[in-house]
């Protein structure tokens, strides 16, 4: 028996006087068991956990589960009743609200995962998602660097030695933004200006920083006399920034600066990457640099920089041809 016809009935023996009424005011409800929707709720942790244990980072985690718990709060079916036409309500209504396009392809990944996950799992028998079709971003839109003139006026308009030595730092290294937040003085190679960083998936690499950085970087650390990490609090404990704290001082200076858009830590890792490309830096080095282990995301540079791969290409091949004559 379902859930409304239940409850029509045991209202019928409450107040069986009222049976007419009663029918006709839930004719336009919806009812659903709390245990119904506790048990979408319930799938939900599972997949966090078994995703926690597979070594996703903190931060993947809470994304996924930012998005699947507004998903749960949006529906009232058990996962095993959610259909296409549900999933595609909720979209929609991620559309009406008015977020991008990339966030809500976000979304749209992340269900896909679950379910996906789920069917696996054999707690549902299909996947919903095999008939939502997802969209194909165009990835080259979202990578936006900053220009030379930006990335001179972001440098110009640093307050003191620790807004300095971060922006020159994560422009001149390519590092993510948790990866930044995540490094130890111990860790740094001063001489050769390098350092290993443990990126996505538990991955470790090594990355460079500028001699301009590596001066600003020193001259930062040594002047606030203490704490263990590389970028820290100004109070006297000298606690690790927060990756939130650092995109919030990324975003002052750019906002100080006069840029017409937000700045943020992961337009300078894409001004590295483009810079480095321009430079004529080959792109499976660019890869490590970067620890995509993906090279079709590296490629997303050479097809924003059409000029600079046809210079590489030049570098190379031409110079072949011309040796031959």
């Amino acid at each position: 028996m379902d859930a409304k016809k239940e409850l029509t009935m045991r209202l019928w023996k409450i107040v069986p006087e009222q049976a007419d009424r009663i029918v006709t005011i839930l004719e336009e409800y919806e009812i659903t068991r709390t245990s119904e929707r506790g048990e979408l709720d319930r799938c939900v942790e599972a997949f966090l956990t078994a995703k926690r244990l597979d070594g996703l980072s903190q931060k993947t985690l809470r994304d996924y589960g930012g998005v699947l718990r507004a998903f749960s709060a949006c529906t009232d079916k058990p996962a095993g009743q959610i259909t296409a036409d549900d999933i595609r309500l909720y979209i929609g209504g991620l559309a009406r609200r008015g977020l991008r396009e990339s966030s809500i392809q976000t979304h749209v990944s992340t269900l896909r995962s679950f379910f996906s996950w789920l069917a696996a799992e054999d707690t549902i028998g299909k996947s919903p998602m095999c008939r939502i079709r997802t969209r194909k971003l165009d990835r080259t839109a979202t990578r936006h660097p900053l220009t030379d003139e930006e990335l001179t006026r972001l440098r110009e308009h640093c307050r003191d030695c620790r807004e300095r030595a971060l922006v020159e730092f994560l422009a001149t290294s390519g590092c993510r933004l948790s990866e930044a937040a995540g490094i130890r003085l111990e860790q740094i190679d001063w001489q050769r200006r390098s350092v290993r960083v443990l990126g996505k998936g538990h991955k470790e690499r090594t990355v460079f920083f500028s001699a301009e950085a590596g001066k600003l970087l020193e001259a930062y650390t040594g002047s606030r006399g203490g704490g263990a990490s590389l970028f820290a609090t100004a109070r006297p404990e000298h606690r690790p920034l927060s990756p939130r704290s650092i995109q919030r001082i990324i975003r002052e200076i750019g906002q100080r600066a006069g840029l017409a858009r937000r700045v943020h830590p992961h337009i300078l890792r894409h001004t590295f990457a483009t810079q480095a490309l321009k430079g004529g830096m080959a792109l499976p080095v660019i890869q490590q640099l970067l620890g995509h282990e993906d090279p079709k995301t590296t490629m997303i540079y050479a097809a924003i920089l059409p000029e600079a791969a046809r210079r590489a290409y030049t570098k190379i091949f031409d110079r072949k041809e011309q040796d031959h004559e």
